[in-house]
This record gives structure tokens, C-alpha cells and sequence, in this order.
């Protein structure tokens, strides 16, 4: 492990607060060559209302502008993330379809940036973006920093997550035995609960029990938000 990579480590440790978490992040951000960071968590639970987590330091009139022209419904940024960890570098081309948001970010300093995200196995999602006002992203630069870069987004996503548990909201489910996770994962698959008896060569009773254990476990309404909840938590893998 090289000397930077511990740096990062010790500089990632448990924060008391998610601002402090940020700071350390932007710090990091900083020592890399970017002005301005951004980061958000999204929580994978409630799926209709998911919790997210956002910190900042842009130039206080672009956060305003940004929120008043709701740029985060068609910030490219944004949706290459949600569905694609691979590392981004801003462009004209990248934002040919939000002209006057590549534009307006443009004028506030944002003008050359860099972006990846994250999603762990329990779900969470989060995205790192690194920009600055000077100095286009060149590729030896990137092929320089790529490692750091991908270490400060990993490591990242692991103290905010850390540090911005909300015990009171988020308290995590009790532990499934291996049977309630057999039952589940088939009625994920659309079975019935005579079908699942069936598959498992046990009485549909059983089958009915062990759902109605899920759904207490999970805290679900029923057995499909029980399957949902569980998957999108990781616990059916």
C-alpha cells in the first residue's frame, strides 16, 4: 500500500458529523488539484421517498440557480452515474443535451470536471464530482490520478455512510435464517405460496409462516414490499 493510499485512510476515519465527513472529502479533492467537490448519497430504503445526503461547496449562486432551474432532472452527470460506475469527464459532447446548464456552470468556475459513482451491496448509491475553473483534465493527468481518484470515491462513500447512519431511522433489519431468505427469493420470482411449498418440498403453512416473519423482520407491509425491501438490500444474494 503506497503512502498516499494510507494518508487517504487515516484522513477517511470515522467523522463525527457528515459536514466534517465532507470537508475531509474536499480536502482530499483539493490536494488533487479540484476547487470544487460535490457529494450525494442516495439510501436505497423507502424506495418511493429514498433518504438522500448532500454536501457541497460550489459557488453558493450556482447551488441557488441550479435547485431554482431543477437542473438535477437533466444534469448528465447525474444520469450517467445512476446507471454506470465508470468514471466521467466533463465535455461539450457529454452535456450537448443541457446546453444552458453546461453553460450557466460554466460561468460560476465549473468548468473542467471529473465525476464517478458508487453503489455498495447493500445498496447505496453515491456519487463523487470533482471540478475546478483552470486546466482542462488532460489524459496523463488522469492516467496519473485515476487510482487516487477512484480511492477517494470508494472511501468516500464509506465514511459518509459511516458517519451519516441516523440510528433512529435506520436501524437495520434482524438477521434471516437461510430458509425465510429460500422462501423469499421465490416469491421475489412471482411464486405463490403453494408454489413455493411446492419447490421446496414444504407445507404452504410453513411457507405463509416464514413470509409473515420476513415481513415482520423487515418492517414491510406485505410479502412484495418484503421482497423488494430485501433485494434492494442485498440480502437475498
Amino acid at each position: 500500500m503506497t503512502d498516499w493510499q494510507v494518508d487517504l485512510l487515516d484522513g477517511m476515519s470515522p467523522a463525527p458529523t457528515p459536514e466534517a465527513c465532507f470537508e475531509r472529502i474536499a480536502a482530499e479533492a483539493a490536494g488533487i488539484g479540484f476547487e470544487f467537490c460535490t457529494h450525494g448519497m442516495r439510501l436505497p430504503v423507502p424506495i418511493t421517498r429514498p433518504r438522500t445526503i448532500m454536501h457541497s461547496n460550489y459557488p453558493q449562486a450556482w447551488v441557488k440557480r441550479y435547485h431554482e432551474q431543477c437542473y438535477m432532472d437533466i444534469d448528465p452527470t447525474i444520469a450517467h452515474g445512476m446507471r454506470s460506475s465508470a468514471p466521467v469527464v466533463w465535455n461539450d459532447g457529454f452535456f450537448a443535451n443541457a446546453r444552458q446548464l453546461w453553460d450557466e456552470a460554466q460561468s460560476h468556475g465549473l468548468r473542467h470536471g471529473w465525476a464517478q459513482s458508487h453503489r455498495d451491496p447493500e445498496g447505496t448509491y453515491s456519487l463523487l464530482v470533482m471540478a475546478r475553473s483552470e486546466g482542462p483534465l488532460v489524459q496523463d493527468e488522469l492516467q496519473r490520478l485515476a487510482p487516487r481518484m477512484q480511492w477517494l470515491v470508494h472511501a468516500g462513500h464509506e465514511a459518509m455512510k459511516a458517519c451519516g447512519q441516523d440510528p433512529a431511522r435506520e436501524q437495520p433489519p434482524a438477521g434471516l435464517s437461510d430458509r425465510e431468505i429460500d422462501v423469499l427469493r421465490w416469491t421475489a420470482e412471482g411464486k405463490t405460496s403453494a408454489e413455493v411449498a411446492d419447490i421446496l418440498n414444504i407445507s404452504e403453512r410453513t411457507v405463509n409462516f416464514h413470509i409473515n416473519s420476513v415481513v415482520a423482520k423487515l418492517g414491510a407491509c406485505n410479502k412484495t414490499s418484503a421482497a423488494v425491501r430485501a433485494a434492494m438490500l442485498g440480502l437475498l444474494w
